[in-house]
């Protein structure tokens, strides 16, 4: 059974865990390698309905809660800590919840699970499976509170930096927009499916489990409304960005145009007396070089001060 990660038994505190478990039975959880070869056959042995294996083995999916007559259905992602990938990259988690079983289906490895596989294993785990899936959700939610965190201090430093280096700040600010579309793509289904599974949990759930669970949902709402915060904060700050852009080239445009302005008759008139047609003036007189860039001189310095009369800067 080479998709077989783990399983536990509930039926008894504290729970233990079971080298061979010979099928689906109450008050066990299962947790499975959702991309290895066996899994569906055992799955259909252990009296799972197709379309309930073909939606937790489905390859993408968004999170979402569905009712059964036996259970529930939990799709929920969480956060990519594994070394060298992205945290908005966010992994899938399947939860089935079938006659007293909990089911769960991972491709990559989930630091949530294996956080809740150490607390079973040190027997400081969860002590039943409603227990175990709230204490699941509530270690979803503090690792996307860490990269949502990272990313408001992300963004705190961009604001400090103004925008003297508008291309470094640019690429930053892309990058986070990016990063933060890519959380609340999932975020905000995921609160959607939370909301469900608090009203459904209610008739399944002891009070103070229900109400952990609550808090969870609220937990998730908070950081939908961060990060929802933060794409608003960072749309000004590139709205800010494109201005400060434009404003700098406007005024170099500006300059450009002034300095035309000044040369702009120097120009004309050193071509006129640069032309080589007999009867120019000066052409006798060796001092008519030095006199003509001597009259360049003023009418340049006249044209400053006319300008700048002018209020031109």
């Amino acid at each position: 059974m080479d998709f077989l990660i783990d399983a536990w038994d509930f039926n008894q505190h504290p729970a233990t865990q079971l080298q061979t478990p010979s099928g689906a039975e109450q008050n066990t959880w299962f947790h499975f390698q959702r991309d290895v070869e066996g899994l569906t056959d055992w799955l259909t042995q252990a009296g799972i309905p197709e379309p309930l294996i073909d939606a937790v083995l489905e390859e993408d999916t968004r999170p979402r809660f569905q009712r059964l007559p036996d259970g529930f259905m939990l799709l929920l992602r969480g956060v990519n800590l594994n070394t060298g990938e992205s945290p908005e990259d966010m992994l899938s988690l399947r939860l089935l919840y079938y006659k007293g079983a909990l089911y769960s289906f991972r491709k990559r490895p989930f630091l949530s699970i294996a956080k809740l596989r150490e607390q079973l294993q040190q027997q400081i785990g969860p002590e039943s499976l409603h227990d175990f899936i709230v204490a699941l959700i509530e270690q979803i939610n503090l690792r996307i509170e860490d990269v949502v965190s990272s990313a408001e201090e992300q963004l705190e430093a961009i604001e400090g930096e103004g925008f003297d280096n508008t291309a470094s700040v640019q690429i930053k600010l892309t990058a986070l927009h990016r990063r933060l579309l890519r959380l609340n793509r999932f975020i905000r289904p995921q609160l959607a499916a939370l909301e469900k599974l608090s009203t459904e949990a209610e008739k399944i759930m002891t009070p103070e489990l229900h109400q952990w669970l609550i808090n969870e949902r609220d937990t998730t709402q908070r950081l939908f409304e961060q990060i929802d915060l933060m794409l608003e904060q960072v749309w000004m700050q590139r709205e800010q960005l494109q201005q400060a852009i434009a404003e700098k080239m406007n005024r170099n445009t500006y300059w450009l145009s002034v300095i035309a302005g000044v040369f702009l008759p120097l120009s004309f008139l050193t071509g006129v007396f640069g032309i080589n047609i007999g009867g120019m003036p000066g052409v006798e007189n060796t001092d008519a070089f030095m006199i003509f860039c001597g009259s360049l001189v003023i009418i340049a310095i006249v044209e400053f001060l006319l300008l700048r009369r002018l209020r031109f800067w």
